[in-house]
């Protein structure tokens, strides 16, 4: 989405929070990449300070066009609900860090990579397809099974065992969620690249 505002004057942080809402809100749309072209220096200024990533800010609307159309570098892999799924699955988010040259997103990619297979074999018991997409400010980390029944972040158990996992994916994630699908669903999660806010 690009977010034309060469006509807009702001001069007030009340109106640039609201650029701010629908960035943190197109998190929740992994597919969703939002863009501002054309800003003022003055907005761009008051925009930078925090309400929204510099890279996501555009000289003009041909900018901005010309950066959401470069191919976003993403993996995909199928996986069996089997005890090695989790630890295959942290093979291919490890490589893909490396690859892409984000090296200091491997150790929370691998934790939610880890955390979102496991229950996916263990709840879902489906074939499963892992996607993991390098974003302008996020590396995003999906994966897709045959199940309907949503994930939801559970207290952990009085013994200590289990329930924690998507408590880890909440507290190392700027975003993630349960999306219904007509085959069953996908659990995403937005990690932020070194360079954000």
């Amino acid at each position: 989405m690009l977010i034309d505002v060469s006509a807009l004057a702001v001069n007030d942080t009340e109106t640039i929070a609201l650029f701010a809402s629908i960035m943190i809100e197109a998190l929740q749309w992994p597919d969703v990449s939002v863009l501002i072209c054309a800003p003022t220096t003055e907005m761009r200024n008051l925009l930078g300070a925090g309400a929204v990533d510099p890279r996501l800010l555009f000289d003009s609307v041909a900018a901005g066009r010309a950066a959401a159309m470069v191919a976003v570098p993403s993996i995909t892999e199928d996986l069996l609900p089997i005890a090695g799924a989790a630890r295959r699955a942290r093979d291919v988010v490890t490589e893909a860090c490396l690859r892409w040259d984000e090296p200091s997103l491997v150790g929370n990619a691998a934790l939610v990579i880890s955390e979102l297979v496991t229950n996916a074999s263990m709840h879902a018991n489906t074939m499963m397809t892992l996607q993991i997409r390098l974003r302008s400010c996020h590396l995003h980390i999906a994966v897709f099974d045959g199940s309907a029944t949503h994930a939801v972040a559970r207290q952990a158990g009085s013994a200590g065992v289990g329930g924690r996992g998507l408590q880890l994916v909440d507290a190392v994630s700027a975003a993630w969620g349960s999306t219904a699908l007509a085959t069953g669903k996908v659990v995403w999660s937005a990690l932020d690249r070194p360079g954000s806010p």
